[in-house]
């Protein structure tokens, strides 16, 4: 992985599962500052991440059942005709 491009190495599972590491290595209280600084740092790059996965994900689910909505209405159309 790259320091400034998480995202290059990750997919939305592997994002999580890196944050979930993250947080429970900040919740340390013995955990160094600049180690803190550096895990936060990484933590909010994946967050925007897994944001932005999310989201074309719901854009994906959105295009298909619009899809499906249409062409269920065209076949009851056709069914009334």
């Amino acid at each position: 992985m790259t320091k400034n491009r998480p995202g290059s190495t990750y997919n939305f599972t592997k994002a999580l599962r890196r944050l979930e590491e993250i947080v429970e290595k900040l919740e340390d209280p013995e955990l160094d500052l600049e180690e803190g600084l550096k895990l936060l740092e990484e933590g909010v790059k994946l967050h925007e991440l897994c944001k932005e996965k999310l989201t074309e994900a719901n854009a994906k689910i959105t295009t298909i059942l619009g899809k499906n909505q249409t062409k269920q209405k065209t076949m009851s159309e056709s069914e009334v005709s």
